[in-house]
């Protein structure tokens, strides 16, 4: 999960072209015009989720071994995944405080990522699955410019939205005996999506520009079901609730019409 491991150094070193270069900002006269209009962009890149810990209380129904009352607690980990993104949007012809023009856009995304390894109750089981995750959401983007002839520019913002979870973790003991999934955390459920958004954009013509971000989504109120799945069952044993959590690094095209 090494996108995980630098998302504080990325988001450094793409924040600095925004203090750095907007310093003579200050200087500029105030005659810059910005040109505003629609766009639509598409993004595509890695998604690397968090380890989540998906609880709740047991209790087994039919076959499905457990002790009722007792915890459940199951922790998920995710290998680094695909995401890719589709926005239509507007461009504000507008500057706030001189400096930052901003956007408004309605966006979908889409992200999967294979289920890894984890435990359940702290123990030692054998993971897999994966784990998709389907995002609508309206997003504000603010562009730092003091030029109109500005071919590099930074950004930042932010998105709010619903996001729907699809869960199919499976897991077996490690004992020697099992060889197939026994349990799993599996479901579909709808939750409140938060994400922010750093990065620059590269202009090639008067219409297209060259975007790279880097993103963090947070999805929190998930609630699936541990069930017993060996031998073709299908028996819940406990309701479990989590949330998650991801950084992406995506690039893409912008086109303004």
């Amino acid at each position: 999960m090494t996108l995980l491991t630098a998302p504080r150094t990325l988001a450094i070193a793409l924040a600095l072209p925004v203090f750095v270069l907007a310093a003579p900002a200050a200087a500029q006269s105030n005659d810059f015009d910005p040109e505003g209009g629609p766009y639509v962009s598409l993004q595509a890149g890695v998604t690397s989720p968090s380890d989540e810990t998906f609880t709740g209380i047991q209790d087994p129904q039919g076959a499905s071994p457990g002790v009722a009352g007792a915890p459940a607690s199951v922790e998920v980990e995710s290998d680094e995944g695909f995401v890719g993104t589709v926005a239509v949007g507007y461009r504000i012809p507008r500057r706030i405080f001189g400096l930052f023009q901003p956007s408004v856009e309605v966006e979908y995304s889409y992200a999967e990522a294979d289920v890894s390894g984890g435990s359940f109750n702290g123990g030692s089981q054998t993971f897999g699955g994966e784990t998709e995750v389907n995002t609508f959401s309206i997003n504000y983007q603010s562009d730092v410019r003091w030029s109109d002839n500005q071919k590099v520019i930074p950004f930042w913002g932010g998105g709010i939205g619903v996001a729907e979870v699809d869960s199919n973790a499976t897991y077996f003991p490690n004992n020697g005996v099992a060889t197939a999934p026994t349990f799993a955390v599996t479901g579909s459920d709808t939750g409140l999506s938060l994400q922010s958004n750093l990065g620059v954009q590269f202009v090639l013509t008067d219409n297209i520009e060259l975007q790279t971000r880097l993103r963090y989504q947070r999805v929190s109120g998930l609630d699936f079901e541990r069930t017993f799945v060996a031998g073709g069952a299908n028996d819940f044993n406990s309701d479990v609730s989590g949330r998650f959590e991801t950084v992406s690094l995506l690039a893409g095209i912008r086109y303004r019409f």
